[in-house]
């Protein structure tokens, strides 16, 4: 059996109603000897929960399992956040996927990503880092890539993406210093992300996709013996295009027309924004903006304009993701 040890920290979060308040983010490290050292990370965002629960399973069966290396598991980075069920960090409102900012440090979201900058990345070789839509969007469940800047393509991510056993795989360009994305760029740690789930809900099935991919991804990386899961031949989608998202441009509830997964044409209709307080507005039809998969859909039918309603791209093949660097 592999060692553990508790390795958390806390950080500041004062309130007006708790002037010394701290909270503890929860971190265990498991060695099993010589190999990599790989993080496996949810709770960025607290109303993310299929990484939260399904890294909380591996904290309590890895330990047996682990084969060689060392793995950190963080099931609520943002434990604040997770405590509270929300995107943001309740004390000070920061976005911990936009907090690693470097110094000074102002509040509680940027303390914690001044901790993991400090004490995590560098002692990794890899992370990977799952994501949800929360509350607000609902996402295919697809294994993640992200370019930091002009980060070069790492030739293992598709291999990687492939091992996390998904069908699908997203692509995204970052330019956000404060991102982990970034963070991770800073240290050479090959990242992973994942959108599974969300709608501020979740389920067995998605908690159970999420764990048996990290399981493959620490397969992949060396710390666990192939158990013969055979890995998933990955479509990839392009949402950083500017065509594959689609916002609403004024209020209204957004009453869908499509599915995730669903094909549609370019201009197809993917729903109205209906008003029911104002019966003398006519329905506003919403048009796909390009031919493709859906892959993501709003969860909260009151939308704002900028709202994100909709992500749709056509698959190419994993193997082209080069191509999009």
């Amino acid at each position: 059996m592999a060692k553990t040890s508790r390795e958390d920290f806390s950080c500041a979060a004062a309130t007006n109603a708790s002037a010394y308040r701290r909270v503890t983010v929860p971190v265990l490290r498991i060695e099993a000897g010589p190999g990599p050292a790989v993080a496996l990370v949810a709770g960025v965002h607290g109303d993310e929960w299929e990484g939260q629960a399904a890294i909380l399973e591996l904290w309590h069966s890895l330990p047996d399992s682990l084969q060689r290396g060392t793995v950190y598991l963080l099931p609520a980075a943002n434990a604040e956040a997770s405590l509270a069920g929300t995107r943001l960090s309740p004390s000070d409102g920061g976005n911990l996927n936009r907090a690693f900012l470097g110094t000074p440090v102002r509040g509680y979201t940027e303390s914690v990503a001044a901790a993991l900058e400090a004490r995590l990345l560098p002692r990794i070789d890899a992370m990977i880092d799952v994501h949800s839509g929360g509350a607000s969007l609902r996402y295919l469940p697809a294994s993640v890539i992200t370019r930091y800047g002009a980060d070069p393509c790492d030739p293992r991510l598709p291999a990687l993406a492939q091992a996390f056993g998904l069908p699908h795989c997203v692509f995204f360009r970052s330019g956000e210093d404060g991102s982990m994305p970034a963070a991770a760029s800073r240290h050479g740690v090959l990242r992973l992300s994942a959108e599974i789930g969300g709608g501020a809900e979740t389920g067995a099935a998605l908690v159970r996709q999420c764990r048996d991919g990290l399981l493959g991804c620490l397969a992949y990386l060396g710390l666990l013996e192939t158990r013969g899961r055979a890995a998933a031949p990955s479509a990839l989608y392009d949402l950083d295009a500017p065509a594959a998202t689609l916002r609403a441009r004024d209020g209204g509830v957004f009453v869908p027309a499509v599915e995730l997964g669903q094909a549609v044409a370019a201009g197809h209709e993917i729903g109205q924004l209906i008003e029911p307080a104002r019966p003398d507005l006519p329905p506003r039809a919403l048009a796909s903006p390009q031919a493709g998969t859906v892959v993501c859909l709003r969860a909260m039918a009151r939308s704002d304009d900028g709202d994100c309603l909709l992500q749709v791209a056509p698959a190419r093949a994993l193997d082209s993701l080069a191509e999009l660097y």
